[in-house]
């Protein structure tokens, strides 16, 4: 049995999910740019209603969203290929469906619902892992 559809929809995922690592790296190089955290402290101090708590507080944040869009990006990552890799050939779709559900999970609930396209990819093609079975074809002995 063929699970074209499964790998297509596991490789685009794969590729969303890694376009999220590659963004939070670049995000982790724009927080470490003095001039990008410059205009960050102009912009914040310019509201007098935020507390010296409230900024450090705000600046924490968005230092910290980097780091997770790439860990969460990796295993996304990781998840889709070790079921692309299970359900070529047909070897292993349990696993593979396993693997795909794992990674919808992972990108879809770890970025807040961002990574929802990555995350419905691969949440179909976990669940094409599991319904689609082959043909059962009978012979008979006549």
């Amino acid at each position: 049995m063929k699970r074209t559809g499964e790998i297509v929809l596991a490789i685009i995922g794969v590729i969303l999910s890694g376009l999220f690592a590659i963004g939070g790296l670049s995000f982790n190089a724009l927080i470490d740019n003095p001039e990008f955290q410059e205009g960050m402290n102009q912009g914040i101090n310019n509201d007098p209603t935020l507390t010296q708590g409230d900024i450090d507080a705000v600046i924490s944040i968005i230092e910290s969203v980097g780091p997770f869009l790439l860990v969460v990006g990796l295993i996304s990552v990781i998840l889709g290929i070790i079921g692309a890799i299970a359900i070529k050939g047909n070897k292993k779709p349990v696993l593979a469906g396993i693997m795909f559900i794992l990674a919808a999970l992972v990108i879809g609930l770890g970025t807040i619902g961002i990574g929802f396209l990555p995350g419905i990819l691969f949440l179909i093609a976990g669940i094409m892992s599991f319904v689609r079975k082959p043909k059962v074809t009978t012979h008979d002995a006549f």
